[in-house]
């Protein structure tokens, strides 16, 4: 292999890999900036818990949980959504069907919505 072959397959090689971390972390980066958005301005709301999963997932050594959630957000009536999102450390009880938490909600898309997770 000669000086320029080795120099295009390391270039190849790096630029692969580039499009590769940047194809995973860049759709993570705005997800993140979209859930901090919504946190900020979305409206406030509760949602009751009707099921939830382990989905087998893990963020940042968080597991991520599916639920099943009737949502109620003032002056609309309550409707049931499906949502994924990591779970803090908190204890189990306040996630199990039946619990109500606290959500904001997308005010130009009802389906979109973070758990205000207490800090």
């Amino acid at each position: 292999m000669s000086v320029g072959q080795g120099m295009l397959m390391a270039l190849l090689i790096t630029g692969g890999t580039a499009l590769i971390l940047a194809g995973v972390g860049l759709p993570f980066l705005i997800r993140s900036r979209d859930a901090r958005r919504l946190l900020a301005t979305g409206l406030p709301a509760q949602a009751v818990v009707e099921t939830m999963s382990d989905t087998g997932l893990t963020v940042n050594g968080r597991p991520v949980v599916a639920f099943d959630l009737t949502v109620s957000v003032p002056g609309t009536p309550p409707y049931p959504l499906s949502h994924r999102q990591s779970l803090p450390r908190i204890p189990p009880d306040r996630v199990a069907p039946g619990a109500v938490l606290p959500v904001r909600v997308d005010p130009a898309r009802h389906d979109r919505l973070r758990i205000d997770w207490p800090t």
